[in-house]
């Protein structure tokens, strides 16, 4: 929690005192996004380093004021066997992402799970969208490898 509150401060201040040059043919949520991400990597990296994380796992719980809630999302209307397949499938999801190179995993993100479209990651990646095409077409491909490999 405390990672993140830094970071978004980090952020803001970065922001702040760059606004400044802002071009006007840029959209400021893309350029905003772009900034936003090259300060998550950064940080990613740093605390990756110095092996802060303990635990990738999606079965850690997520820390609130509140006190901690779990990651997963229960639909009531499964059954347990249900309930159980599909939490055993986002964990074999995960492991599979986790073995990507980062820049792939980021583009699945973007794309599959946050929803951005072609052009809107080009425009934050600064990459051609037939590029940003071609380059998630290989991640989901590398994906694809790693999950059938996990399987035999």
């Amino acid at each position: 929690m405390e990672e993140a509150k830094d970071l978004s401060q980090e952020v803001f201040i970065s922001v702040f005192e760059s606004i400044k040059s802002l071009r006007e043919e840029v959209k400021f949520d893309a350029w905003l996004i772009q900034v936003t991400l090259n300060h998550c990597r950064n940080r990613w990296k740093y605390l990756k380093r110095r092996h802060y994380f303990n635990s990738d796992s999606l079965e850690d719980p997520i820390e609130t004021e509140d006190g901690n809630m779990p990651r997963p999302i229960y639909d009531s209307s499964d059954n347990p066997e249900t309930h159980y397949e599909k939490k055993m499938v986002q964990q074999f999801i995960q492991r599979g992402l986790l073995k990507l190179k980062e820049d792939q995993r980021e583009l699945i993100l973007m794309r599959d799970l946050q929803g951005f479209s072609y052009e809107e990651i080009g425009k934050m990646l600064h990459l051609p969208e037939g590029t940003i095409k071609s380059k998630l077409h290989r991640a989901r491909m590398d994906l694809k490898e790693i999950l059938e490999r996990s399987t035999h």
